[in-house]
């Protein structure tokens, strides 16, 4: 899985899963429950009632966010029995995009993820951050050159053309394998 802030979850079979970003679903009721809290005198029942409103809002985008998580690991881990995902570097995300990061809630997703594939048997493989999974070709060519903004590419030395999150997933996919079968191969001692 190669996570995106486009297209939330791309699939290493082309399945593309979009986030419903719901705290910008919910910032127009957000900012209307922010005025009326700051409209109300301190220390007054109307202004804890509008502080009660307002936690009620963030509760509601909370739980929305948490259910569509849930829902989408079962998913996941119901029709795949292994899945491989990068290990994002959040906090410096965040420093970039903001809220958007945020609203996304990718490490939340992950730790949902690892808690539902323990009950379904699934492995989850993480791979390293640092892996250039949307820069290496299927020939092994890197293009150094790739912006973020580039969404498809062409690869000099074979001339293939690849959309970035498609194969950002599939070499996503195939280092996880080859990390799990390393980390699990029986050395020539134990099997003597």
């Amino acid at each position: 899985m190669d996570f995106g802030l486009k297209t939330y979850l791309t699939l290493s079979d082309g399945t593309q899963v979009h986030s419903p970003q719901f705290f910008k679903q919910y910032q127009n009721k957000l900012r209307e429950a922010n005025k009326e809290l700051s409209r109300k005198k301190k220390n007054s029942k109307n202004r804890i009632k509008a502080l009660q409103h307002l936690q009620r809002v963030h509760l509601d985008i909370f739980y929305k966010r948490k259910n569509f998580h849930y829902e989408l690991a079962h998913q996941l881990c119901k029709y795949n029995s292994f899945i491989s995902i990068e290990d994002l570097n959040i906090e410096s995300m965040k420093k970039l995009w903001g809220k958007k990061v945020s609203d996304l809630s990718f490490s939340s997703f992950v730790n949902i993820l690892i808690e539902v594939a323990l009950k379904y048997g699934t492995v989850v493989q993480k791979v390293d951050r640092y892996f250039p999974s949307s820069k290496l070709c299927t020939c092994g060519t890197l293009n150094k050159d790739l912006k973020l903004s580039d969404r498809e590419w062409c690869c000099k030395n074979c001339g293939e053309l690849h959309q970035r999150d498609l194969l950002a997933s599939n070499n996503i996919l195939s280092e996880g394998i080859r990390l799990y079968s390393t980390k699990h191969k029986t050395s020539i001692l134990e099997a003597v």
